[in-house]
């Protein structure tokens, strides 16, 4: 080969390469965010009535959010279910954005959303929760609760915890290091 037509051969094979490279990568993984779904507070008079329990996960790439999750053993076919914001974890708010629910006692749910800054920043603070409605729990306290928090490892029910520990409460948030042992 002349030293042009070589020249050219090795610009071919260096672009070929960058575009394998490029193509061989994987999108940005995202935040990772997750829940158990809970019965709302219960009472004497509504214990039989709010049941069941599921589970969500959620992942945040760029200001998008998408979320899948399943539930089950609601006392009645589930009518709506949101993405709400709340004050913190534990206090209710109101419905920000709108998920698919399949109408039954069991089943799922999912939606994906372009978040605004401030959706964003609520997600990071853990804001934001998800509720399943049914017709024996209505809105605005709903059936089934869950926070998305950023995912965790988890600890099983009897295992001790050693060395330092914290509840994430939000992105970057921990409870103060105190080497508290249990």
């Amino acid at each position: 080969m002349q030293g042009s037509g070589r020249l050219r051969a090795y610009a071919f094979l260096f672009l070929a390469f960058a575009a394998a490279s490029m193509a061989g990568q994987a999108a940005p993984a995202g935040e990772a965010y997750e829940t158990v779904l809970g019965p709302t507070p219960i009472n004497h008079t509504t214990k039989s009535v709010l049941t069941g329990d599921g589970a969500a996960a959620a992942v945040l790439v760029g200001r998008n959010l998408k979320i899948t999750g399943t539930f089950q053993g609601m006392p009645a076919p589930a009518t709506d279910a949101h993405v709400m914001l709340g004050d913190g974890i534990g206090i209710p708010g109101d419905p920000i954005l709108d998920l698919t629910v399949d109408p039954a006692d069991h089943g799922a749910f999912s939606g994906s959303f372009a978040l605004n800054r401030a959706q964003v920043a609520a997600l990071h603070d853990g804001r934001l929760y998800i509720q399943i409605n049914s017709s024996k729990g209505p809105a605005p306290g709903g059936n089934l609760w869950g926070w998305l928090l950023p995912e965790h490892v988890k600890a099983d029910q009897n295992e001790p915890i050693l060395g330092d520990w914290y509840l994430p409460q939000g992105k970057g948030l921990k409870a103060p290091q105190g080497g508290r042992q249990s």
